[in-house]
């Protein structure tokens, strides 16, 4: 597409030929000759075709062998058919040098000038020569002109590229102001204008009306989310991310586990857990480790452990270490579930990929859940638990902690052996006593003469043949 529509080449070539057919209208420092303005109707047509390069061979042997005697003007005007020729063939350098020098030569009228500075201006700006681009659109804007919107978009444009964050600002915001239909392009340009100005506020501001424009537009809701964030404002970035996925907008995994992760922050985490479990079962999210943790942690932040233990268990499975399976122990053995708990403990040491800190808290709760389970006399389970303290007393960090439960541990069994030997002795005095009593009893059935059963006999027997007992 060219840079420059024909039309406006045309409505020059006749006002160029006018003034050649006209001559005592014009001055002559502003006349052509014939033979150059048919060169140049003739171009001109090739132009009109589209036979750009025949256009440019004839122009070329028309600045070749009348160059001599070709007046500023002549001059000027060939340069300037010349230079939009250049331009449609995408000879933007050619055509620039043409322009420049049509313009250097003062020839032509004044519109004529101005339209070259803003042809300039604009190639210029397409070689990204923005230096001289701003310079020729501040010096065509200085004129008795109506700059368009794009013109200011591309002055804003130019600061941009120079890093004139500042400068910009003012054309971009006449570019906006001029346009009746919003155009993207130019509010675009603004908002990354303002991001590296870093004015959030006023960037906050500018999203809002780009999200009322183009409300289908994903990218703005979360730049504007964003910035709320950034600004410390969590309510508006929630309720701004919520407001698009309840439009059905937010199908990324990123910004559905962030929007979880909100309800979370504000009290809700019921309702983020529900979130993460329907973008699971809808094939949104994947049943991946991370997505299951951090659903396992909506569901025990809304005290629903009966629906986390079983969703950590699962993750903690798919993981390479054994983090989750510590995560999992100590919910089940804050549930009271010591006898799962000692397997998720013993997984997690199992799994490996933890650190010394880790591994010591791991041993020190896998030996509570194994003492845990042991009653009054299990000296086998307690041994289990023993086990496990002793090597968490491996670890600076829970020696102390570790020695106490093994010292503790020892009590206990000790407790026990000096119990059982009283118990022994207690039973072993009652079953003597009862003896001596039923051996008294069988002596006075002897004495009174009575019938005494066999086993009386025996113990009277026995008591006959037993040493006396010797008083000390």
């Amino acid at each position: 597409m060219s840079l420059f529509p024909n039309k406006l080449l045309g409505s020059f070539i006749v006002m160029i030929l006018g003034v050649a057919l006209v001559a005592s209208n014009a001055t002559a420092s502003q006349s052509l000759s014939p033979r150059i303005a048919g060169d140049l109707l003739a171009a001109y047509e090739l132009m009109e075709e589209e036979r750009f390069g025949e256009a440019l061979t004839k122009l070329n042997r028309l600045m070749t062998e009348h160059q001599d005697r070709m007046t500023p003007f002549d001059k000027a005007s060939v340069l300037q058919i010349r230079g939009s020729v250049h331009v449609n063939e995408d000879n933007l350098s050619e055509g620039l040098d043409d322009f420049a020098e049509a313009l250097r030569l003062r020839a032509l009228p004044d519109d004529q000038n101005e339209r070259l500075r803003f042809n300039l201006a604009q190639l210029y700006f397409a070689t990204e020569r923005y230096e001289e681009a701003i310079r020729f659109f501040n010096q065509w804007l200085e004129g008795d002109v109506e700059p368009s919107a794009n013109t200011f978009f591309m002055l804003s444009a130019s600061h941009y590229h120079l890093e004139q964050f500042e400068e910009a600002l003012t054309p971009i915001q006449r570019a906006i102001e001029l346009t009746e239909d919003p155009n993207r392009r130019y509010y675009e340009l603004k908002n990354v204008i303002l991001n590296q100005l870093g004015w959030d506020a006023e960037r906050t501001e500018l999203m809002k009306r780009m999200i009322v424009h183009w409300p289908d537009e994903l990218s703005f809701w979360r730049q504007l989310s964003a910035l709320y964030l950034d600004q410390g404002m969590e309510l508006e970035s929630f309720a701004v991310l919520e407001s698009a996925y309840l439009a059905g907008m937010i199908k990324d995994e990123s910004d559905i586990t962030l929007l979880a992760q909100f309800y979370s922050t504000f009290n809700n985490p019921h309702r983020g857990a529900k979130l993460i479990e329907t973008e699971i079962d809808n094939g949104r999210l994947e049943r991946d480790v991370d997505n299951l943790q951090l659903l396992s942690q909506l569901w025990s932040q809304a005290r629903e452990h009966r629906r986390s233990i079983p969703v950590l268990r699962e993750a903690a499975g798919m993981s390479e270490t054994g983090s989750l399976y510590y995560r999992l122990g100590q919910a089940l053995l804050a549930d009271e579930r010591n006898d799962e708990a000692q397997v998720a403990f013993e997984n997690a040491i199992e799994t490996g990929g933890l650190d010394d800190t880790t591994l010591a808290d791991i041993w020190i709760l896998l030996g509570t859940a194994r003492f845990n389970q042991s009653g009054p006399g299990d000296r086998a389970k307690r041994r289990e638990a023993d086990r496990a303290f002793a090597e968490a007393e491996r670890f600076p960090r829970t020696r102390s902690q570790a020695r106490d439960w093994r010292t503790y541990i020892r009590a206990i069994d000790e407790t026990e052996t000096r119990q059982a030997l009283l118990e022994q002795e207690q039973s072993e005095r009652l079953e003597a006593a009862a003896a001596e009593r039923f051996l008294q009893s069988c002596r006075a059935l002897q004495i009174a003469g009575r019938e005494l059963s066999a086993e009386c006999r025996q113990v009277l027997e026995d008591a006959a043949e037993a040493p006396p007992i010797e008083d000390n």
